[in-house]
């Protein structure tokens, strides 16, 4: 099915209800659905995902592609977040401009919100609104009502969306903690009275589709850090997500217990800690000791909590593991602590961090080695629970890729419950017969260049991409209006190493090449602009590979006098 590049093309019927992932289906990350009812379209989630070893240099955050949208701006109801996790609301600053719609949600996402929006300059032209959890809210033709649930940061909230006699139970990201450290517990008898009255569609997490069992408590998680970090002669560092609030709190009473003063690394973490203490919550966290202060310390009195457990180059984590921090040396026998998992993807980016450390002799501990995280997502059990408890029709498994959201759907079937496979772009039409997909909509990734938001196929990205993996060589002539060199064709690398070729006989006999080639051209192409260069980029570059084993990127410059 070909797809159409906007939704005002999509032949939506009144008085029925569609839904059209844009992001987060088929990928973790990125999250972005769309629902649509008698020519009206309700957002729920605007979020961003990270760049990795596949995605161009120097792109770092990525926002879903909302083409689709532009065409029925005038129609949107209302973005609702679900929660303020970066993949949940990373890109409400980013693409605001584009959608220019009322947001809705609780609020300590609505904190994070704002302090994303003011970085922006957006805060006054953003209209926010505040919904406390279990609140009832009317957007247009949908009935919304926020279900409290459990993950790793205060008031994660379901939606339940009914319009057009249909029901749908939108998850958001969960898990069924009955021992969460921060925020309320999950509404189990709401849950259950959903279920009585009748939930016809669940959209689900699928992230931990594919693990058996239960994602265990943050209380557990705790105990394990108690245990590690107890035992430590020296300076600690921990690196966790900086959006996990429930393990600051973990990480926080744990320094009570063992008689450690608490230092921040990384501006993000320093964020999401002062969000969660203004909005409420944290309320036992210790006093911060400024990095200034550290070295009136005893190393066994700091904790040292800093961003980059996924291995981003540029975060605290890996500064240290460099020695290039400019507050802190580690030193040996120090511990680092990796209170997260790992982000497929982001494998080797952790291997080397682990090394760098390791050659330091600072001790390395990971989930591997103790159970010192818990997951924020449902395992098969918390579905197998939920979807007892809901007893819905059919289920839509999303955020999640291609393996967890087919394990979702097969979890589905084994407990009798109709499912829609769907990615990003499907447009399902949600029916009491089940989900049909009935178009497809283009969508795409924008990835962050600077201040600009640019398609991940852009020739630019592509060229830079380029860049990074051949370097740059510059080819210039200058001709007379005969067409004759006035001078030396001028050659210069960039990131092109020679080998054990010698820089300035590479360079002669390169000039040599380009002369012998010049006066072997007929004179239509030595008139031609383009097609010198095509002839000059051909030849050149095929001496390049063939001498120093690289290809890279070519520019060349024809200037006639």
């Amino acid at each position: 099915m070909k797809p159409v590049s906007n939704l005002s093309q999509v032949p939506f019927v009144d008085g029925e209800l569609y839904f059209v992932p844009l992001g987060g289906s088929g990928e973790i990350g990125m999250n972005l659905n769309v629902y649509q009812c008698d020519g009206q379209f309700l957002l729920v989630d605007v979020g961003i995902t990270f760049g990795d070893d596949s995605t161009p240099p120097g792109i770092d955050v990525i926002c879903p592609d909302v083409s689709a949208l532009r065409s029925v701006r005038e129609q949107i109801v209302g973005i609702v977040i679900t929660h303020a996790h970066e993949d949940h609301v990373g890109a409400l600053h980013y693409l605001w401009n584009q959608l220019k719609a009322p947001v809705y949600c609780t609020p300590f996402t609505a904190s994070v919100a704002r302090r994303k929006l003011g970085e922006a300059g957006l805060l006054d032209q953003v209209p926010l609104h505040e919904v406390l959890p279990g609140s009832h809210l009317q957007l247009g033709c949908f009935d919304l009502e926020w279900v409290t649930l459990t993950h790793s940061i205060p008031e994660p909230n379901a939606l339940v969306i009914q319009t057009a006699g249909r029901c749908v139970f939108h998850t958001g990201d969960w898990k069924l903690d009955p021992h969460p450290l921060q925020g309320d517990h999950y509404d189990d008898r709401r849950l259950l009275a959903l279920g009585e009255s009748g939930v016809e569609f669940v959209v689900g997490d699928s992230t931990n589709a594919t693990v058996e069992g239960w994602s265990g408590s943050e209380a557990e998680c705790h105990k394990a850090l108690l245990e590690v970090i107890a035992k430590q002669p020296n300076r600690v560092a921990v690196t966790c997500f900086s959006s996990n609030t429930a393990r600051l709190a973990s990480l926080g009473d744990v320094a009570h217990e063992t008689g450690r003063r608490v230092t921040v690394l990384g501006r993000s973490l320093f964020n999401y800690l002062q969000t969660a203490k203004s909005t409420g919550y944290l309320k036992n966290f210790p006093e911060l000791v400024p990095t200034e202060d550290l070295d009136y310390l005893p190393r066994s009195e700091q904790l040292i909590l800093a961003t980059g457990s996924q291995g981003e180059p540029r975060a605290a984590m890996a500064r240290l593991a460099k020695g290039e921090h400019q507050d802190l040396l580690l030193e040996p026998d120090d511990t680092v602590v990796f209170s997260s998992k790992v982000i497929p993807g982001n494998e080797k980016k952790l291997d080397r961090l682990y090394d760098l450390l390791s050659q330091k002799k600072v001790h390395v501990v990971t989930e591997k080695e103790a159970p010192i995280h818990v997951s924020g997502h449902p395992c098969r059990d918390e579905l197998r629970w939920m979807y007892r408890a809901l007893r819905p029709k059919h289920v839509i498994p999303v955020h999640g890729e291609e393996r967890h959201m087919a394990a979702h759907a097969e979890l589905a079937s084994e407990l009798g419950i109709g499912s829609a496979r769907v990615v990003n772009g499907d447009v399902l039409h949600l029916a009491a017969s089940g989900a049909t997909m009935i178009a497809k909509v283009a969508t795409g990734r924008l990835g962050l260049s600077g201040s600009s938001l640019v398609p991940l196929n852009h020739r630019a990205l592509t060229e830079r991409r380029a860049l990074a993996d051949g370097g740059l060589m510059t080819l210039t002539v200058v001709l007379d209006q005969k067409a004759r060199l006035v001078t030396e064709p001028q050659i210069q690398f960039v990131g092109v190493p020679a080998g054990e070729i010698d820089p300035e006989s590479l360079q002669s006999d390169l000039q040599y090449a380009v002369e012998e080639l010049l006066s072997e051209l007929n004179s239509r192409t030595l008139q031609s602009d383009d097609a010198l260069r095509n002839e000059l980029q051909r030849e050149v570059g095929t001496l390049v590979r063939r001498w120093l084993g690289v290809k890279p990127k070519q520019l060349v410059n024809v200037i006639r006098l």
